[in-house]
């Protein structure tokens, strides 16, 4: 019995989403904003390794002066 309920719900929400008009939808808006996130949080991880390797390269130049002179 229960599965039969199962098989219903998802029968009647598959009925509902495919009878929607395509200016009711608003699933694009959400793909939208999930993909602006993902973007925002590759770019903050990229400048934060781009960060790190410029701060190691004026370590090594700091290094490399310290050791021209020495």
């Amino acid at each position: 019995m229960r599965k039969m309920k199962c098989i219903t719900v998802f029968l009647v929400l598959s009925l509902v989403i495919l009878m929607a008009e395509p200016g009711e939808c608003f699933f694009h808006h959400i793909l939208g904003g999930l993909l602006s996130v993902g973007h925002h949080i590759h770019s903050l991880i990229r400048g934060a390794r781009q960060e790190a390797k410029m701060e190691q390269r004026e370590l090594e130049r700091t290094f490399d002066r310290e050791q021209a002179f020495n």
